[in-house]
């Protein structure tokens, strides 16, 4: 059981729940929950505008593959994972699983029903640990097929890591800057890592 979140006295520590989570004042800042403790997330402009762009292109292949899905952005969707409770930069999930969600009245998905995730690293920020390593492996231990690792410094890049049948990550794809990325699942994409810095 988690320690209440108490405003008013700022000494309190974790382990937090996702009622802390949810008791957090709307001030304009994001948070996460990994392991019982509250994570704040701060993306910069171009962080954001990159996830902006990723999302349009993915949105677009789905649309134009009739695919059966919902491509969102992190914010105010968030998902319960074994680890606690994440809001990806940009993610896909299953149409009728996230209606049914919807339906419930519930603000919180599945982690079982994302089809795919995608994290924007800030290179040389507190995040691109979480995002490499730690996401890296609640991803995983959640069963997400596809995991998306974005760079935009130096150069813009793509890797692609897919679940493999020991429940892990490998790469599957990468694309740098003009090259082009092209995938088939979890349905046809083609996007050059270089448009998404398009700003």
């Amino acid at each position: 059981m988690g320690v209440a979140f108490r405003h008013d006295q700022p000494w309190s520590w974790g382990p937090y729940t996702i009622e802390d989570l949810h008791a957090l004042p709307e001030d304009g800042k994001g948070w996460e929950l990994s392991q019982g403790w509250l994570v704040e997330m701060s993306p910069s402009p171009l962080h954001g505008a990159v996830a902006g762009n990723l999302h349009d292109a993915l949105a677009r292949a789905a649309e134009a593959a009739s695919a059966p899905v919902h491509v969102g952005r992190g914010g105010n969707e968030e998902f319960s994972i074994p680890a606690g409770v994440r809001k990806p930069d940009v993610f896909v999930i299953d149409s009728a699983a996230r209606l049914a969600t919807l339906m419930e009245d519930r603000s919180t998905y599945s982690g079982a029903d994302l089809i795919l995730v995608a994290e924007v690293v800030s290179r040389r920020s507190g995040s691109e640990q979480t995002d490499r390593v730690v996401k890296r492996r609640e991803y995983a231990e959640a069963g997400i097929p596809w995991y998306w690792i974005v760079d935009f410094r130096p150069v813009a890049r793509i890797e692609v890591l897919a679940l493999n049948d020991r429940g892990a990550y490998e790469t599957a794809h990468v694309a740098v800057d003009d090259e082009e990325l092209k995938v088939s699942d979890p349905f046809p994409i083609i996007l050059t890592p270089a448009t998404l810095l398009d700003v």
